[in-house]
């Protein structure tokens, strides 16, 4: 048995509810006390919104996102409407959709983290580089959900693969910064950029419910996985050593949600600090997670 395994095979003898994912051989295992859910996941191309017991295929859209609470989710439409780009608004007591523009042709917007209110919604701002290089982030979006407004703001210098996401007092946006991690005001002044922490995690946000943790992949100098800072003053916090391929980010303040090699598949399990599995979250197909490029997306109840 590898190392890899070990990781997940004591977890996985807790058992709980189960909600499979049809054809993708991926099962959830969920508890009534969960602090959080998977409430929408992502195959290649395509978005699965959740919709009590199960899961329905979004055709209309690409990236979306649940707010915190569940009340709304932020989608983007998979077409331009007379050159520009749009943010959708869902909200799920009523159904109603608000449909936002946030920017022009060439640029395209995408990526929709949530503030920790529920109030904002900030997009990352991407362009291709003419040269066949691919898209490069550009700046961010920021979209005021009650004012049905959003508002580009351009970040000269912007890493070129950075994701914005939102900081834990929700003033302002974070993203990765060659090794390390920069905090920017919302009108894309620098706050402060933090040296030499890895990049940031994947999932809802890279930041502990409470605020006082970030997590990223570890630097190679620190010989672990995964690490926690101080998110003002970059000072480390915690080494994670475990056999990770993907994080989905915080699952308490406590905890992480990691996914790793489990059998002939994978799994996604909640670890604590010291990296020492606790329960098990997901049983996920290699197909699903090779083939599919699976992600689920967990969201704070």
């Amino acid at each position: 048995m590898s190392p890899s395994t070990l990781l997940l095979a004591a977890a996985l003898v807790l058992s709980g509810a189960d909600v499979k994912l049809p054809g993708l051989g991926v099962t959830l295992h969920e508890q009534p006390g969960d602090p959080k859910r998977v409430s929408a996941y992502t195959t290649g191309s395509s978005s699965y919104l959740r919709a009590g017991g199960y899961f329905a295929g979004q055709r209309s859209y690409n990236d979306l996102a649940v707010s915190p609470g569940g009340a709304f989710v932020a989608a983007i439409p998979r077409k331009f409407v007379k050159g520009y780009d749009r943010v959708a608004i869902v909200n799920r007591a009523t159904g109603r959709v608000t449909k936002i523009r946030t920017v022009k042709a060439p640029m395209v917007a995408g990526t929709p983290y949530w503030s920790p209110d529920g109030r904002k919604v900030v997009l990352t701002v991407s362009r291709s580089d003419g040269r066949g290089g691919g898209w490069r982030s550009v700046g961010f979006v920021v979209v005021d959900v009650a004012a049905r407004r959003a508002r580009l703001v351009k970040v000269p210098g912007a890493y070129h693969d950075a994701l914005f996401q939102w900081s834990p007092d929700g003033r302002r946006v974070v993203s990765d910064y060659w090794d390390g991690v920069r905090f920017y005001l919302t009108d894309g002044r620098v706050a402060w950029t933090l040296w030499r922490t890895g990049g940031l995690v994947g999932g809802e946000s890279a930041f502990s419910p409470d605020g006082r943790r970030m997590a990223t992949w570890c630097p190679k100098k620190h010989k672990a996985t995964l690490c926690t800072w101080n998110p003002y003053n970059g000072k480390l916090d915690k080494k994670v050593k475990v056999p990770a391929v993907a994080s989905y980010g915080w699952w308490d303040r406590e905890h992480l949600i990691a996914v790793g090699r489990h059998g002939k598949g994978y799994a996604s399990v909640v670890i604590d600090l010291a990296g020492k599995p606790v329960r098990p979250l997901a049983t996920i197909s290699r197909t699903a997670w090779r083939d599919y490029d699976l992600y689920l997306s967990y969201t704070r109840r």
